[in-house]
């Protein structure tokens, strides 16, 4: 099934103030709507999507990265970490993510999030190279809808060309009227005769304060890929969360001061079912005690069966500078740093031949 594209969305005026705003595209039946309309941030051509509970800002030309997510419209809360030290700018293939582009927000990583080289069983795509943290942050995506549509929801669909892989991946996001609710669903569309083996996972840094919990389920179990010094675990270290093999709780965030800060990449060691059904949700996500809210993500474990966590208090900064105090939430498919791991295993996901796979999460903002 070929990915149908939509025609490019309306032109946006400017009033007096210098506001940019949409047009109204469709007559919302609802009593309440969610808006989108397009603005400038910091220069690049951005689209912002809000209703009475959250907002969001995306950037299509930069990988459809949402740079700011805010709850609430007074008094609002901004969840998304950004890098003061690393500006936004459009990627090479060959750029070091870590080094150039790790600016914050949300991206999305795939095929593969470590750099790495597909092994001699990769079939049509063996000796592939494969970028850092994938091929689709920071380029050019495409806007195949944006619109508010008849039941008041605002919607915003992107889509881009891969080049290492034959693929076409699309994201829609979409924005409740009036819930602090987004809806994310993705289409993965394999173009070629051959299948095609994938990795993926969403890439939102996050703010971190002292205090905050972690949200995982119960009791999943995780591996160590990599510990800095003073980490409470080690690489290697397999474990039941919230606690390390140390005894540490990892669900709250400890009150760091340098130089006894760490940082840690732990990972699902097999799939969700260990710790639930797939009739069931799995909930992970962050909780701010200090003003009760809780961002949180919704994941069917039968589309999205693994989570990442990079755990970042002050131990690690890709650019030499100062370390970062951030928190990197991923929803995964595939739960290795690189594809080739997982070709290596047997485990990594497919998606067959001119065939499409598709999953979806929902992002939730509550206030306690």
């Amino acid at each position: 099934m070929q990915l149908q594209k939509m025609p490019p969305p309306a032109k946006s005026t400017t009033t007096a103030d210098g506001t940019h705003t949409l047009p109204n595209q469709m007559a919302p039946m609802a009593k309440t709507t969610a808006s989108i309309k397009p603005v400038l941030i910091e220069g690049l051509s951005a689209y912002r999507i809000e209703n009475s509970k959250l907002a969001l800002d995306v950037i299509p030309e930069l990988g459809g990265k949402i740079v700011s997510l805010r709850s609430g419209k007074v008094a609002q809360t901004e969840w998304l970490w950004k890098n003061d030290r690393i500006g936004y700018e459009q990627a090479a293939l060959n750029d070091s993510y870590t080094q150039k582009h790790d600016s914050g927000g949300v991206d999305e990583c795939f095929p593969s999030v470590d750099a790495c080289t597909l092994p001699t069983n990769s079939g049509a795509f063996s000796g592939l190279t494969l970028p850092d943290h994938g091929e689709l942050y920071a380029r050019p995506w495409e806007v195949m809808t944006c619109e508010t549509d008849h039941d008041g929801r605002a919607v915003l669909s992107l889509t881009r060309a891969c080049e290492t892989l034959p693929c076409e991946f699309q994201r829609t996001l979409t924005l409740s009227p009036d819930e602090g609710k987004i809806e994310f669903k993705y289409c993965l569309y394999n173009i070629s005769d051959t299948p095609v083996p994938f990795s993926w996972c969403m890439h939102p840094a996050l703010q971190l304060e002292p205090g905050m919990r972690l949200l995982l389920p119960e009791g999943h179990q995780l591996y160590c890929s990599y510990a800095s010094d003073h980490a409470p675990l080690a690489a290697g270290d397999v474990f039941h969360w919230p606690n390390s093999l140390k005894g540490e709780n990892l669900s709250v965030i400890p009150d760091i001061t340098m130089p006894k800060g760490y940082a840690a990449k732990v990972l699902s060691q097999s799939d969700f079912y260990d710790c639930t059904t797939a009739e069931e949700k799995v909930i992970v996500g962050l909780e701010n005690p200090s003003t009760e809210e809780v961002l949180q993500f919704e994941l069917p474990p039968t589309e999205i069966p693994h989570i990442a966590l990079w755990l970042n208090c002050k131990g690690w900064a890709g650019d030499g500078g100062a370390p970062y105090f951030n928190l990197v939430l991923e929803p995964a498919i595939g739960n290795a740093d690189g594809l080739a791991q997982l070709v290596n295993g047997n485990l990594a996901p497919i998606v067959q031949a001119h065939c499409t796979r598709e999953w979806s999460l929902v992002l939730r903002l509550l206030k306690h």
